[in-house]
């Protein structure tokens, strides 16, 4: 069983995920590391929570230094989306479509629209 690793950087109250964006695999796991000191939330979309096991309620808290693994289902759909926001962040609906296939889109605190070129 394979393992991606998906680290989450901190530059003060923002967090991006490096990489952004991991395909979809049945089996495969999935480990999200939060490299900083601070707290941060991963926001799942229904559908995305729908393909890890254990099923996660949204938002999953991952504290400082710790780490959280999840390993993917049958992927039932596409576009699969998720967010990193600083802990103590009000989590709001994530917009936009997602990538095309079985990819799950990890957007940073700073981007809430993948669409988006700005960043905002």
């Amino acid at each position: 069983m394979s393992v991606k690793q998906v680290q989450i950087a901190q530059a003060g109250n923002s967090r991006q995920a490096q990489p952004p964006q991991v395909f979809v695999a049945q089996g495969q796991q999935v480990e999200f590391i939060n490299a900083g000191s601070g707290g941060t939330l991963l926001v799942l979309t229904p559908a995305t929570a729908s393909i890890l096991s254990p099923t996660p309620s949204s938002p999953v808290t991952i504290a400082g230094g710790a780490t959280v693994t999840y390993t993917f289902l049958t992927p039932t759909g596409s576009g699969y989306l998720a967010q990193v926001l600083p802990e103590g962040a009000t989590p709001g609906p994530i917009q936009g479509q997602g990538a095309a296939g079985t990819v799950l889109t990890i957007l940073s605190s700073t981007n809430r629209d993948p669409g988006s070129r700005t960043g905002t």
